[in-house]
């Protein structure tokens, strides 16, 4: 059994292999994150928040959220910042490297203090005028490399406040190939019911593809925006933290349960040793202890032994105590 997010579809020309996005998320979907929900049929990743200004400036951090592996493909790094100029110039310097990108997104949803008070993200998406300028600035630094460029917003800044049809109108005039909508305010955060109607307003006001986001927990969920809104394609975020098996469910078109806590355990341990590849075992061990919660929470596993987890002093110790739990196949080599 297939659901139609298991049909392939385009953005701006580009093929994307089926309709299930895997969502930019902050100090997550590093690409160890994004070669592990590949592995699990995700159509499309995007990067982590990519600072226009970090990439200008050379912030080493900043040009290590651009790495990609080729087998990541179709992938999308995601730019986030105010100023048409430099969202244009940080645009190019991606596209100027040696290994580019499927797709660029543009980053105007995102709700954090430390964003939208220099004037992105969502406070950004909130003025429209120029939310249109940086995205025209990035397609032309875009379209002449033939790269496609997408959005991300928000209903608006407030509840009372909406905007995104407006401000999706702008955004495809400007040349946006796709828009991702988030239906809640900035100020609401991840709280709440995601409102699916408005999505279903954007879609019925521009030609272009439209990526709901927003409570993406199940098939069933799933299948309800998608009837609800009439969007392309879904975009997983939250609900595939610690079940990366949400992808499969969203193409097979059916309800799956849990798998056994030692499917749950190697699953983990292989995102741990891609984490490891591109970290090295001390970041990658700091870096997987929110998952572990996120994995493990399904399961009865005791306090003890999750608190043990979540204070491994290192990976190996880690590997070791992963292997303890009760119903696992005991230690692995990673």
């Amino acid at each position: 059994m297939v659901s139609e997010l298991s049909r392939p579809f385009s953005i701006g020309g580009l093929a994307i292999p089926n309709r299930v996005v895997l969502a930019p998320m902050a100090g997550i979907t590093n690409s160890a994150y994004r070669r592990h929900l590949k592995r699990h049929g995700a159509g499309l990743v995007v990067t982590e928040m990519v600072s226009a200004y970090g990439l200008i400036y050379s912030n080493h951090r900043t040009e290590e959220y651009v790495d990609f592996a080729e087998e990541e493909r179709p992938v999308a790094v995601q730019l986030f910042g105010d100023e048409p100029e430099v969202m244009g110039k940080a645009a190019r310097l991606v596209l100027e490297r040696e290994q580019r990108p499927d797709l660029l997104d543009l980053n105007l949803g995102c709700p954090v203090r430390k964003v939208t008070r220099g004037g992105a993200g969502c406070a950004l998406g909130a003025d429209v005028a120029r939310a249109a300028a940086v995205a025209a600035a990035v397609v032309g630094a875009a379209s002449p490399r033939g790269i496609p460029v997408t959005a991300k917003i928000r209903s608006g800044l407030t509840p009372e406040e909406p905007n995104a049809v407006d401000l999706a109108r702008r955004l495809e005039d400007a040349g946006v190939a796709a828009v991702a909508m988030h239906p809640r305010a900035a100020t609401q955060f991840y709280r709440g019911r995601a409102d699916h109607e408005l999505t279903a307003r954007v879609v019925q006001a521009v030609s272009v593809p439209v990526i709901a986001s927003g409570d993406v927990y199940s098939w069933e969920i799933a299948r309800t925006i998608l009837a609800e809104s009439g969007a392309t394609a879904l975009m997983a975020a939250r609900g595939a933290l610690g079940n990366p098996w949400l992808i499969h469910e969203l193409l097979e078109g059916r309800a799956r349960e849990r798998p056994a806590l030692a499917v749950a355990v190697a699953d983990l341990l292989e995102l741990l040793a891609r984490a490891r590849e591109d970290l090295g075992p001390e970041r990658a061990t700091r870096w997987i202890r929110k998952h572990l919660t996120w994995y493990l929470q399904p399961y009865p596993v005791p306090g003890t032994i999750a608190h043990e987890l979540r204070t491994c002093p290192d990976y190996q110790a880690l590997v070791e105590a992963l292997g303890r739990l009760p119903g696992s196949n005991g230690p692995q080599a990673v």
